[in-house]
């Protein structure tokens, strides 16, 4: 389960603000749905239409990055997102999309200033579950129901009362590759913010829904012209 939180995906821009809201509450019934569809405990089918609002919520969110002394920093506001590397409390990269273009941009070699540059998509941020990924991991949980329980908690994560899934191997079970147990927890806005399974664990540092008006704005301080 922890791949499907973890690997980056490829994204173009999005709905704006009222239509991703609206967007968010339609992919959130047919999560729920299609989970029930599936076997799956009501409790457990609600938790997974929680994770697909994620997708078009408003929250900013900061992790650990896999590399020493890294971290990401995450602005989302549909359409609009900014994700932000940080080493040694120096930015050195920023994805973002904004005013329906897609740009990176890192620090030019003659300086610490940063440079954008357009592209046709961004890496999309930890702990975005798109449809696809809902759809596998509702039925990963469903043929595992026989060898895991499934349980809903809140726990504390970054402050926030976070919502979590925690599956269990049953007693006399042996263990699969998803280990002996794990976690996933979201916040109430459906961003997650916890994924532990094992050895592999990702958990926000930070967390909040407001979001600066100036978070979109390009660091180099241009803009593109129109239409380019």
């Amino acid at each position: 389960m922890l791949a499907l939180v973890l690997g980056g995906v490829l994204t173009s821009c999005g709905d704006d603000t009222d239509e991703a809201t609206a967007t968010g509450d339609v992919r959130s019934e047919q999560v729920e749905a299609a989970a029930l569809d599936a076997g799956l405990e009501g409790d457990v089918a609600e938790f997974l239409g929680l994770l697909a609002r994620g997708e078009t919520a408003t929250y900013r969110i900061r992790f650990p990055a896999p590399a020493e002394g890294t971290e990401l920093v995450i602005d989302n506001r549909p359409p609009d997102r900014r994700v932000e590397v940080i080493a040694d409390g120096t930015t050195t990269e920023v994805r973002l999309v904004t005013d329906g273009q897609a740009l990176t941009c890192r620090p030019d070699p003659e300086g610490d200033d940063l440079t954008c540059e357009r592209t046709d998509a961004i890496v999309e941020p930890p702990g975005v579950f798109r449809a696809s990924a809902l759809d596998e991991l509702s039925e990963s949980l469903a043929a595992r129901a026989d060898d895991y329980s499934f349980e809903i908690e809140t726990l504390t994560v970054a402050g926030v009362d976070a919502r979590c899934l925690v599956t269990r191997l049953r007693s006399g079970r042996e263990s699969s590759e998803l280990g002996s147990s794990g976690t996933i927890c979201a916040s109430p806005e459906g961003a997650v913010l916890l994924v532990d399974q094992g050895s592999d664990r990702l958990e926000a540092t930070e967390y909040g829904t407001d979001v600066a008006d100036d978070a979109f704005a390009r660091p180099d301080g241009t803009e593109d012209d129109a239409g380019s």
